[in-house]
């Protein structure tokens, strides 16, 4: 991540602005690019959309402030209605974040952009009629180059290393192509797995899984996560937020195995919740080479209710990507979100999260690991997109190989009110993963995504 964070170039896969998608998904979804500027430089912005034929249907721009971040509500912009892939570009350094919500169904997750597309993706999570029909999946692929090219999607069912369906088909440059798994082209998949994405130049691309039971918005879940490319492949890697019915929040760790040995993997479970005690829980499972696993925390009778903390993840004998699924089922909603796992050689001083709430809507928890082997000294920087809340500053310390999360609502030194650009330092330079953690209660929804961990500037 520090490599992607660092470049000015970013693709936002599948921004839609108020369309209809596919028969599994009805509503109305939006989307909102949210971009913060990691420099001590202001700078310019521009962010190009594309259709699906590549054809430019639109042009966002503005001015962004040294650290300060730049919100694209996309309903609220000159673009038409449709379903896009988009391009940010800025001559500052920057990240970016796209969010998506469809209140109509009670849907929202959050994915990173990327700086580094390629031409083989890895989707350690697909669904296909999974429970009875309840989750599918969508994998949204955006040609990254200048010349069409021919892009196959292989589907692996669990714990399997022959592909169960492969389809191929052409994506003109710029655009992007939704293969949705629902489709009868993959029926011999499921009912979940994993998913290789591979292509003759740069992709990027885009998981969105919908879990509808056809009870109503309060029981629909959406996820999504960005797909996995071989920087973000490794044999350790670092989740930092984990539940076992926390809240009734509950995760599965989706383990693929990037080699062609059959490989060991082992989770350790690290407790942040200062009303438990005990751990770390370690646990393991053998993965032959491309096969894809998963650890459940309901299934690990060893960890008790009310857990939460953080996870890393290793591999004996080849890489392995790693994505989060976490649910919370209740008669009141339900709510679901994805994350990639890290490696921990990603971890920085400084990690930028392009958005983040304190709001009467939406609020954020932002989960901070340290991974070094002092207490980290950690300044959290706070930059306001709007005029009723002020930038803020607090300093908080976290042990060593410890989490530490702080709820905005209630830790912060933010307004009611705030939404904007956070910027998170070790000042005394020990290495950082976070996880952004959003809800929004009154719409029964959730997002979240892992911070851009990028390299501290030169005092």
């Amino acid at each position: 991540m520090k490599r992607r964070a660092g470049l000015v170039f970013f693709l936002v896969l599948a921004a839609v602005a108020a369309v209809a998608v596919p028969t599994f998904a009805q509503g109305v979804w939006n989307t909102g690019v949210d971009v913060q500027n990691i420099s001590a430089s202001a700078g310019t912005l521009v962010v190009e959309f594309y259709d699906s034929a590549g054809a430019t249907i639109g042009t966002l721009s503005d001015t962004i402030d040294a650290w300060g971040g730049v919100n694209f509500y996309l309903p609220s912009e000159s673009l038409p209605s449709g379903q896009f892939s988009a391009v940010v570009m800025s001559d500052v350094q920057v990240a970016a974040v796209a969010s998506q919500a469809n209140y109509d169904l009670g849907g929202a997750d959050m994915y990173l952009g990327t700086s580094q597309p390629e031409d083989t993706l890895s989707f350690p999570l697909v669904y296909r009629d999974h429970t009875s029909g309840k989750w599918n999946s969508k994998l949204i692929i955006q040609n990254a180059s200048d010349s069409a090219q021919t892009v196959t999607v292989d589907l692996y069912t669990r714990g399997e290393t022959t592909a169960d369906a492969s389809v191929s088909e052409s994506i003109p440059a710029y655009a992007s192509k939704v293969f949705d798994i629902s489709d009868a082209a993959f029926a011999a998949f499921g009912p979940y797995g994993s998913a290789v994405v591979s292509g003759s130049a740069p992709l990027a691309g885009v998981a969105q899984s919908i879990r509808n039971p056809g009870t109503g918005k309060v029981n629909v879940v959406e996820t999504e996560y960005r797909a996995f490319g071989a920087d973000q492949q490794g044999q350790s890697l670092v989740t930092p937020l984990v539940y076992k019915n926390y809240n009734l929040w509950t995760t599965g760790i989706n383990v693929l195995n990037k080699g062609a040995l059959q490989t060991t993997v082992t989770v350790t479970y690290t407790n942040s919740n200062k009303n438990i005690t005990g751990g770390p829980w370690t646990y393991s499972m053998v993965l032959d080479g491309g096969a894809m696993g998963s650890f459940y925390s309901p299934s690990h009778t060893g960890i008790p209710d009310g857990m939460y903390g953080s996870a890393e993840i290793t591999s004996s004998d080849a890489d392995i990507a790693v994505v989060v699924a976490s649910q919370r089922y209740r008669s009141s909603g339900a709510e679901g979100v994805a994350y990639e796992g890290s490696q921990r050689t990603d971890a920085t001083a400084c990690v930028s999260l392009p958005i983040a709430h304190n709001r009467t809507s939406w609020k954020t928890g932002i989960n901070i690991l340290n991974l070094g082997d002092q207490e980290a000294t950690v300044v959290i920087n706070y930059f306001s997109s709007t005029v009723s809340a002020s930038d803020a500053t607090q300093t908080i310390s976290i042990p060593a190989g410890s989490p530490k999360s702080v709820y905005m609502p209630s830790d912060a030194t933010t307004d009611l009110g705030f939404y904007g650009a956070v910027d998170v330092k070790s000042t005394n330079g020990q290495p950082l993963l976070i996880n952004v953690a959003n809800s929004r209660a009154d719409k029964g929804v959730a997002s979240n995504f892992v911070g851009v961990n990028y390299t501290c500037p030169a005092p």
